[in-house]
């Protein structure tokens, strides 16, 4: 059988770039096929798809995403490290959730399933249509570098835009139109003034507005960005609005809005502790049950020298693998 490490290896070498995916997704396909798994593509557009394999019937899945952010950084490694992207997030979980299922395959457990998606380092188009295929997930564990901690709740993510109406006139007379700018400016003001949770994080992300320097312009918006805590019961798309009520040349509009977690931790997870509450964000929200855990250090994801210590590839197989036993039956 491969690997762990060879596994890593020929994942990281394949380029899987958000949106180019195809080409992981095939090799997977094959060696989940390869070891008699129940595999299907379960197709986001024309052409991308998520990754379902099964064996028996899923009491849990595993799931990873098997796309990364650019640009594609070639494998490399020594004594005590893998390099590449995706070596740490997540190829890492990928490799390691298939080794761990082939090897609690071949020791005779079933009931449990594997899921690889796509664009989750962009739009979350992948875990958007799965949920939507209405696919029974009883409990799910979401490969992420956690550094093999229990993760059982984490923050949300809210982003708000603010797009702000005009006229545009002549700089020469600029008393012929509205300054989308300033309109923009004021409703920012009046942002600012609610009072936010104090463990929910807010920032005033990005402005853009005007066209030229010679006219007065006639729209502009910025974005704000939260990351609502799990303790946050505030509806910020309604506060927002309700500040803004009077402001009729200002449309509000959430462009992502995906809620906080928290879930209790199953006796079958107890033996890795009471778990853990993190600021970021991951396709868990969208799931209606489960935790984060993986191998890896965060502060490597997406970086240059993006790497994954090869001892920690071997823990999270063992780990994965004591999962599925729990939640196994012979």
């Amino acid at each position: 059988m491969i690997s762990v490490e060879e596994l890593l290896k020929n994942l990281i070498t394949i380029p899987s770039i958000s949106g180019d995916e195809i080409n992981v997704g095939d090799y997977i396909f094959d060696l989940l096929q390869k070891q008699n798994f129940q595999v299907k593509k379960q197709f986001v557009d024309q052409n991308r798809f998520n990754l379902i394999a099964s064996f028996g019937n899923p009491k849990i899945y595993f799931s990873a995403h098997m796309d990364t952010v650019a640009p594609f950084i070639d494998f490399n490694g020594d004594k005590n490290y893998i390099y590449g992207r995706g070596s740490c997030d997540t190829k890492s979980s990928i490799a390691s959730m298939i080794i761990a299922a082939i090897r609690a395959k071949n020791n005779g457990f079933n009931n449990f399933g594997l899921i690889f998606t796509v664009g989750e380092e962009t739009n979350f188009d992948g875990i958007k249509s799965l949920i939507k295929s209405n696919i029974n997930i009883p409990f799910i564990v979401v490969g992420e570098p956690t550094l093999c901690d229990l993760v059982n709740g984490h923050y949300g993510i809210l982003n708000i835009k603010l797009t702000s109406q005009g006229k545009a006139a002549h700089t020469s007379q600029p008393q012929k139109g509205v300054n989308a700018i300033d309109l923009l400016i004021d409703s920012i003001k009046k942002i600012k003034s609610i009072s936010i949770h104090p463990k929910t994080p807010i920032s005033l992300v990005k402005i853009e507005g005007g066209s030229a320097d010679n006219i007065v312009p006639q729209n502009a918006n910025a974005i704000f960005g939260l990351r609502p805590s799990p303790n946050d019961l505030n509806n910020y798309y309604d506060l927002f609005k309700s500040k803004l009520s009077q402001d009729k040349n200002i449309k509000i509009e959430a462009i992502i809005n995906v809620p906080p977690v928290h879930f209790n931790v199953p006796k079958e997870l107890l033996f890795l502790g009471k778990g853990q509450t993190v600021k970021y964000f991951t396709e868990l929200s969208f799931c209606s049950n489960g935790v984060v855990l993986g191998p890896g250090d965060i502060q490597f994801a997406h970086g240059s020298d993006e790497k994954i210590n090869k001892s920690e590839l071997s823990k999270a197989v063992d780990i994965y693998y004591q999962i599925l036993k729990n939640y196994s039956s012979k």
